[in-house]
C-alpha cells in the first residue's frame, strides 16, 4: 500500500518549489495531493517575534482529515525555541517553513535544488514522526533531528537500517 501525503501551502503559492517537491515525495511511491493554499491564523503571528507561532498553525491544521503536511515561507517557532525547520505530531499534523531553509537567509546565493533537498528532507523527517518512527542518533538518516541547516545538509534523505527496520516491524508504510 502507497503511502498518501496531504501538502497544504499556508500563505505559499510557489508552485514550482510544490511541483518540485510533489515529484519527489511521489519517486518515493507516495500519492501526493495538493490543497489550495490557506491563510494562516491571525492569531499566531507574533509582532514581537516577528515570527509565526507553529502551535497555533497545527491547531488549525488538525481539522484536516489525512497525512497533512502544512508548507509556509514564513519564519515559525514553538514553545521557548527560537526557531523550528519543522514540526511534527504523531497521527497529526506537521508544519514545515521555507524561511530557512532558503540558501538566501544564509546569504548565499539561490539554489533552487538544495532548497528542494533541505524541503524535501524535513517533510519526510515530518513523515516519519507522524507515523510514530521515534528521532535516530544517526546523523545521515532522515530522522535525525538537525540542530542547524548544516545538520539538515549532512543527512540523506533516506532511513537508515535501523529506521527501515522499524517502519517494516510496525508496518508503518514509509
Amino acid at each position: 500500500m502507497r503511502p498518501e501525503l496531504d501538502i497544504v501551502p499556508l500563505e505559499y503559492s510557489d508552485e514550482e518549489v510544490i511541483d518540485a517537491v510533489k515529484r519527489e515525495l511521489k519517486e518515493r511511491n507516495f500519492i501526493v495531493r495538493v490543497y489550495a493554499k490557506m491563510d494562516l491564523p491571525k492569531t499566531s503571528l507574533n509582532f514581537y517575534r516577528k515570527q509565526y507561532n507553529a502551535d497555533i498553525i497545527l491547531d488549525v491544521l488538525r481539522k484536516l482529515k489525512g497525512n497533512i503536511i502544512g508548507i509556509t515561507d514564513k519564519d515559525i517557532y514553538s514553545g521557548s525555541l527560537s526557531y523550528v525547520f519543522s514540526i511534527a505530531e504523531f497521527d497529526g499534523p506537521a508544519i514545515v517553513s521555507i524561511y530557512r531553509l532558503n540558501p538566501r537567509f544564509y546569504q548565499e546565493k539561490p539554489n533552487f535544488d538544495l532548497l528542494i533537498d533541505r524541503l524535501v528532507k524535513e517533510i519526510l523527517y515530518c513523515i516519519g514522526i507522524i507515523k510514530g518512527l521515534k528521532e535516530c542518533s544517526n546523523p545521515r538518516c532522515v530522522m535525525h533531528k538537525v540542530m542547524s541547516v548544516r545538520d539538515l545538509d549532512y543527512k540523506k534523505k533516506d532511513f537508515c537500517d535501523d529506521c527501515k527496520i522499524k517502519n517494516i516491524l510496525e508496518d508503518t508504510n514509509l
